[in-house]
């Protein structure tokens, strides 16, 4: 359960959030996050990647960043993608 201060902190809603930590992308999150919902919602899902996605997660390089999402597993996913929303 995330707490609703966090949710809003990340600017979406609170079910948003705890769908999020589910690995249910919504367009809102993909829009937050300024990217397609369809490449947010590959992302989480499999790690496949497009060069905005790759931009918005600091990654210089498609392939690098789906490495990464290999790498990282699904849970790992939904935690970059959450962490994408918090303030900097």
């Amino acid at each position: 359960m995330i707490d609703a201060a966090v949710a809003e902190a990340m600017g979406i809603a609170h079910n948003e959030a705890e769908d999020l930590l589910n690995g249910v992308v919504s367009p809102g999150i993909a829009h937050a996050i300024g990217v397609p919902h369809e490449q947010v919602r590959a992302y989480v899902d499999t790690g496949s990647t497009s060069a905005l996605m790759a931009e918005r997660l600091g990654v210089s390089m498609e392939t690098a960043a789906e490495d990464m999402g290999i790498r990282l597993g699904k849970k790992g996913r939904i935690g970059l993608v959450a962490g994408l929303l918090l303030p900097r």
